[in-house]
């Protein structure tokens, strides 16, 4: 049996007993992945925001609002279906066109980061707040780092106002355990374990 697949099958098994044990609709299990998928390291200052694409609304405007308070003077916007939207979106919200760079093919969190290394080394790039979901900022950060361990990477998390609603716990609890099994793959086939909390040291 290949490496891959015999560590695989436990992890699996492990994840789908944690989505047996946790209701998708219980508060324990809102607890349990806030505790365990959540990493918050904002920038006061970087050469860069990226948002990434698979939320319609919350991420771009979280980054607008960071744009304007003068975190960053460029907005990097990457995912496929949704980087022409979330930039109307920053444009909307007040963020000029000319700083706004849009990457539109990627179709996941390891393409998203893959496709923007070329993009992000051209425009000179040392350091960026990656702009995202709660429960994607632990395997987002992560991904970055591993493809991009010469820039300096923060990551803030941001939830759509449905999620913040009682009626929405479902929704972003399914989301959550989705992102366990996501985060499993990501080790065995990328090789990018969970990123810690603690902050990133800068490149040498």
């Amino acid at each position: 049996m290949d490496d891959a697949v015999k560590y695989a099958i436990p992890l699996l098994l492990i994840c789908l007993l944690v989505g047996v044990f946790f209701a998708v609709r219980s508060e324990e299990f809102t607890r349990f992945w806030m505790k365990n998928l959540i990493v918050s390291l904002p920038m006061e200052k970087a050469d860069a925001l990226i948002v990434l694409g698979g939320e319609a609304l919350a991420r771009p405007q979280e980054a607008a609002r960071l744009y304007i308070k003068g975190v960053a003077p460029k907005v990097f916007v990457s995912g496929e279906g949704d980087a022409g939207r979330n930039r109307q979106i920053l444009m909307a919200a007040g963020v000029p066109p000319q700083v706004i760079v849009t990457e539109p093919t990627s179709s996941s969190t390891y393409a998203n980061a893959t496709m923007l290394r070329p993009i992000l080394e051209d425009s000179g790039v040392h350091s960026a707040l990656i702009v995202t979901s709660p429960f994607h900022t632990r395997r987002a950060l992560a991904t970055f780092r591993k493809v991009m361990p010469e820039i300096h990477f923060g990551v803030v998390g941001v939830s759509a106002e449905k999620w913040r609603l009682p009626e929405g716990r479902e929704d972003v609890n399914r989301l959550a355990f989705i992102e366990f099994l996501k985060t499993m793959e990501y080790r065995l086939i990328h090789g990018i374990a969970p990123c810690p909390d603690a902050p990133q040291r800068p490149p040498k």
